[in-house]
C-alpha cells in the first residue's frame, strides 16, 4: 500500500512538473516566435515618417523663451482647421518675431504611418496565425505530453495575438479565424476518435 501511495505522488510531482515546465517553455516558444518575426520584419517606426514634427507649433519662442505676441489671421486659422481635419500636421511659415504668417504646407507623415502599419499589422497577423495554427495541429499529433503542453497553447495565444494586433480589419480575422477554428476542430475530432 506505501509504494502505491508513493508511486502516486512521484506521478504526480512529474506531471506538475510536465506542465509547469511545458507552461514556461510555451511562453518562450512564445517570445521566440515574436522576437523573430519582429527581427525579420520589423513594424514601421512613427519617427520614420514624422521627422521634426516638435517644430509644428503656430507660436514659437521668442529670443528670450517667452512666448511671442502673436495673432493668427482667419485665413491660417481656416487652413489649420482643414489640414487637421484632413489628418494632417499644419507647417508654418514664421516672422522674425517667431509669429505664424502662412501654412508652408500640410504634412500627412501620420496618415502614411498609419496606412503603413495597418499593412505591416494585416501581414503580421497571417505569419502570427499560420504559425500558431501549425503549433496547435503539432500539438494534437504529437504524443509526448511535455510537447502538447507547450505547443498548444502556445500556437493558440499566437493566433489570439494576430487578432488583437490587427483588430482594423476585422473582416480578415473573422475569415481567417472560422477557418481556423473549423479546421482545429475537424484536426480535433479526427485524433480523439
Amino acid at each position: 500500500m506505501k509504494k502505491k501511495v508513493k508511486k502516486e505522488k512521484v506521478i504526480g510531482r512529474k506531471l506538475a512538473l510536465t506542465i509547469t515546465l511545458g507552461i514556461f517553455i510555451a511562453i518562450m516558444v512564445i517570445t521566440l516566435f515574436n522576437l523573430i518575426v519582429t527581427y525579420f520584419y520589423p513594424s514601421p517606426e512613427y519617427g520614420d515618417f514624422c521627422k521634426n514634427m516638435w517644430d509644428a507649433s503656430p507660436i514659437r519662442y521668442d529670443m528670450n523663451g517667452q512666448y511671442a505676441n502673436c495673432t493668427v489671421s482667419k485665413v491660417l486659422q481656416e487652413q489649420i482647421i482643414n489640414c487637421s481635419q484632413e489628418n494632417g500636421f499644419p507647417i508654418y511659415n514664421y516672422d522674425e518675431e517667431g509669429c505664424s504668417i502662412s501654412l508652408k504646407e500640410c504634412n500627412f507623415c501620420n496618415k502614411e504611418f498609419d496606412i503603413n502599419n495597418k499593412v505591416y499589422n494585416r501581414n503580421t497577423f497571417f505569419v502570427y496565425a499560420f504559425i500558431g495554427f501549425i503549433l496547435i495541429v503539432l500539438g494534437l499529433f504529437v504524443p509526448l505530453l511535455l510537447i502538447q503542453i507547450i505547443v498548444l497553447p502556445a500556437g493558440a495565444f499566437l493566433v489570439i495575438e494576430a487578432a488583437v494586433k490587427n483588430f482594423d480589419d476585422k473582416l480578415y480575422i473573422i475569415i481567417t479565424f472560422s477557418l481556423l477554428i473549423a479546421a482545429a476542430i475537424y484536426l480535433a475530432l479526427k485524433k480523439l476518435r
